[in-house]
């Protein structure tokens, strides 16, 4: 397994872990803070392993838009309904945004380095 595909799996778990933190903080449930820090340290993870080396531009869109719309997807009409959604983008939106920060340090690596 190369470290693309450790990459991969890394920002996926770490993915998984922030929807179900997401997901479960809709309805109340907290968790242990230290399974948020290691979900975001596996995206970043991700982003450096996976993501790191070719044209992300499209990822990067991704990313900003997932983002944006988290932030608003907390006012739909049934409050229930908008806190899950809100919980469930939040996550994905956190894992998005280490993903690319993980990509952006590599991004800026390629270019200091020869």
């Amino acid at each position: 397994m190369g470290t693309g595909e450790l990459g991969k799996w890394a920002w996926i778990i770490g993915l998984a872990l922030l929807v179900l933190w997401g997901l479960l903080g809709a309805f109340g449930v907290d968790l242990p803070a230290i399974v948020g820090d290691i979900a975001v340290a596996l995206a970043f993870i991700g982003g450096l392993l996976h993501f790191g080396g070719g044209d992300n531009t499209g990822f990067y869109i991704a990313a900003l838009a997932l983002a944006a719309f988290s932030g608003a997807a907390g006012t739909l009409f049934v409050d229930v309904l908008g806190n899950l959604v809100a919980g469930i983008l939040g996550g994905a939106a956190t894992a998005a945004g280490a993903a690319a920060a993980g990509s952006l340090i590599m991004v800026v690596y390629e270019w200091v380095m020869p």
